[in-house]
């Protein structure tokens, strides 16, 4: 990987991150809704997003708990939390506050919360057990805590010729194996354990397939390279000229996916969920 920690790699992607986001996420919206249905979100929740990334499923849950509810948004990366922000005054959302700190350093202030939701960053934690157990913290008894993470990289083609791609430009045979990679949570068994370990009851994980559809293959190529942090970290110490290398082979690769309609990506996700005991 680049020699970037976590938190700079996202505050370098949080611009693009955004762009891509606004543009590009309705694909997971269905996963989203459920992600909230599991964890019992309605109206005057107090609920908890864990990274809000550029605050898409904030504003989803937001609209769900309404005016008599509240979402804290927390993010890892100040300009994320600035993205975040920005959505939500746009979305006219009032019952949204947001907080710069990471998910295992949440502590127990006496604030609790009804329901915590957190999409496609559990897996990216270096220790997903201690951030699990430190949301546990601030939900109340009874509350539950629903996560969606990357599926089966089978099922999800297009993201895996990504990072194999990049991963071979950049040298990184060992990336699937180190703590905090995407894909460190794709086995329904170990996210379980993950929920189990922090202590969580009645833990269920299922999967729901998704369909990315963009313009085009270099559309899809585009996102990928201005917003993807995990991504672009493949191949961020390489020097621009062999990155372009990298990144052209990708597009290209990503050809298969486009159909009349443009770029199909097709895709898995798995959602998990847990009760506080």
């Amino acid at each position: 990987m680049s020699d970037e920690t976590p938190v700079e790699q996202w505050n370098t992607s949080a611009e693009g991150w955004a762009h891509w986001a606004a543009r590009a996420t309705d694909y997971l919206v269905p996963a989203t809704e459920r992600m909230l249905d599991l964890a019992n979100v309605k109206p005057g929740c107090r609920v908890l997003d864990v990274g809000c990334g550029s605050g898409e499923q904030t504003i989803i849950a937001a609209r769900r708990v309404g005016d008599t509810g509240h979402v804290l948004a927390i993010d890892v990366a100040a300009s994320m939390i600035t993205a975040t922000e920005k959505a939500v005054r746009k979305a006219g959302m009032r019952n949204v506050s947001t907080r710069v700190c990471p998910a295992d350093a949440l502590v127990d202030d006496g604030e609790r919360f009804d329901a915590a939701i957190s999409r496609l960053v559990l897996m990216l934690i270096p220790d997903p057990v201690a951030a699990a157990r430190a949301v546990q913290t601030v939900l109340r008894t009874g509350g539950l805590f629903a996560a969606i993470v990357t599926g089966d990289p089978t099922k999800t083609t297009y993201n895996a010729i990504a990072l194999d791609i990049l991963a071979r430009h950049g040298g990184k045979t060992d990336w699937e194996d180190r703590p905090g990679s995407i894909r460190s949570l794709v086995d329904p068994t170990r996210l379980e354990a993950v929920m189990a370990n922090a202590g969580f009851t009645k833990v269920a994980v299922s999967s729901i397939s998704t369909i990315q559809r963009l313009k085009s293959a270099a559309a899809a190529t585009t996102m990928i390279r201005e917003g993807f942090a995990f991504y672009k970290a493949m191949i961020a110490h390489l020097p621009q000229q062999r990155q372009d290398v990298a990144w052209n082979e990708l597009e290209q690769a990503l050809k298969r996916f486009e159909d009349a309609d443009g770029f199909a990506g097709p895709g898995e996700v798995n959602l998990v969920v847990g009760r506080k005991p």
